[in-house]
């Protein structure tokens, strides 16, 4: 591996995972300060939707500013932006409105800044890398957003009993800086390409040249189409989950902590083997052998609600559930991993920032309405049936696709190599 990007890549999993780890301490504490204080789920249903709302309605206009402006700018300047604002919240929490209003406005521009920020990031990284290591830089990427998500709760909730709220403010405002800090010494435009500005061009028209462009891109158009699909089905998990454990099997609480928890270290373990492995070569059927796997699980997941299985013992449906959760997120990222490396080799750079914010927006927009439809379904089917629906639609929808095999061959075109030299 080149210096320059061994260099970059320490640096950007160094910031990332101080981002990551500050802000998931962060979350984790405002979420129980705002429970002890005001005792409404409600309210904490709140800063979930004020967290996540912001990157759903603004990710087209992140990344449309992230192809036009100078992305590590862009970057450095969210970081600190981070910093200072939550450092006015500090000052404002402390000395002057302690109110619980404050931390939900300090949480929706938080939200808004990281917006830009992730924009920025994600359409960065194969200037940054190159493409002969993303696998390898986006796996490690993973893992260390996987390693700080499972941290955070454990360390906030050692610490919430021993410090104030505003010591969580203080923690994420140092994890911010440094995060800049590693960014300013990033060389982000390493195997950046040349692009030829449009100087009549605006916000607006940019944003329509990015949907113009993904629209005539067979590949692009169809990873999109399947990804909003797809979060739409597999948004029954995260709402199925607990209903299955706590309501329908009476585990206690601390039994669902873990098996939520496994979620992440699946996705982190199975990043640190992407990470150690050659560049996945046949990407089409990883890809789609992954989801037909990872639908065979969902379906799997209600086998402890199957008629008969109720009188089984928890003793054998808790180390079940791990396993499947284990798997679950191991096929997410077997999939994940070679649509993002072929979505950041097969977009040019000046469109990068617009492909991936209209990616993230129509899978993210999605995951709300799954959440209703399948919260509101829930109270009306058993669970399994729930989770088999959802399971072999995503295996009708993956068949379908491989019938028509337009997606099958976009991929194969996708994925021929392409020689690409570093800026001396």
């Amino acid at each position: 591996m080149p210096i320059a990007v061994k260099r970059n890549m320490i640096l950007f999993l160094l910031g990332k995972m101080t981002a990551v780890l500050g802000s998931s301490i962060y979350g984790f504490a405002i979420g129980l300060y705002i429970l002890a204080e005001t005792g409404s789920s409600l309210n904490f249903a709140v800063t979930l939707i004020l967290s996540v709302l912001p990157r759903i309605l603004l990710s087209p206009i992140a990344g449309t500013l992230s192809d036009r402006w100078n992305r590590k700018k862009m970057i450095i300047t969210s970081d600190f932006a981070c910093a200072v604002w939550l450092m006015i919240v500090l000052l404002l929490f402390t000395y002057v409105y302690p109110e619980i209003w404050l931390l939900y406005v300090a949480t929706a521009v938080l939200s808004i800044l990281n917006t830009f920020y992730s924009s920025a990031v994600t359409s960065s990284i194969y200037n940054m890398i190159g493409p002969d290591f993303l696998q390898k830089a986006m796996s490690l990427n993973q893992a260390a957003a996987s390693l700080s998500t499972i941290l955070g709760p454990v360390l906030g909730g050692m610490f919430f009993g021993l410090f104030q709220i505003t010591t969580f403010m203080i923690i994420n405002i140092i994890a911010f800086t440094i995060s800049g800090i590693a960014s300013i010494f990033i060389q982000y435009d390493l195997f950046a390409e040349k692009k030829e500005k449009e100087i009549n061009s605006t916000i607006f028209t940019d944003l329509k040249s990015g949907f113009a462009f993904v629209k005539n891109q067979v590949f692009i158009k169809n990873l999109i189409f399947l990804s909003v699909f797809l979060n739409f089905w597999f948004a029954v998990f995260p709402v199925a989950m607990p209903y299955l454990v706590l309501t329908i099997r009476k585990m206690e609480p601390v039994q669902l902590g873990v098996i939520e928890g496994t979620f992440s270290v699946g996705m982190m373990l199975m990043a640190i083997i992407l990470s150690t492995r050659p560049e996945i070569k046949r990407k089409d059927v990883t890809i789609f052998g992954g989801l037909i796997a990872m639908s065979t699980v969902l379906i799997l997941l209600g086998l402890p609600n199957f008629p008969g299985m109720l009188g089984i013992s928890n003793a054998v449906f808790f180390p079940y559930f791990i396993l499947m959760v284990l798997l679950l997120s191991s096929f997410i990222m077997i999939v994940n991993m070679p649509i993002m490396v072929l979505l950041q080799k097969s977009t040019p750079d000046e469109y990068r920032g617009r492909v991936m914010s209209l990616l993230e927006t129509g899978a993210s927009a999605m995951a709300p309405l799954g959440y209703i439809i399948f919260g509101f379904l829930l109270e009306k089917m058993p669970v399994w049936i729930l989770l088999a629906i959802c399971g072999m639609s995503i295996i009708i929808l993956i068949l379908y696709h491989i019938k028509r095999r337009i997606l099958v061959e976009s991929l194969r075109e996708a994925d021929k190599p392409k020689t690409i030299t570093a800026e001396i």
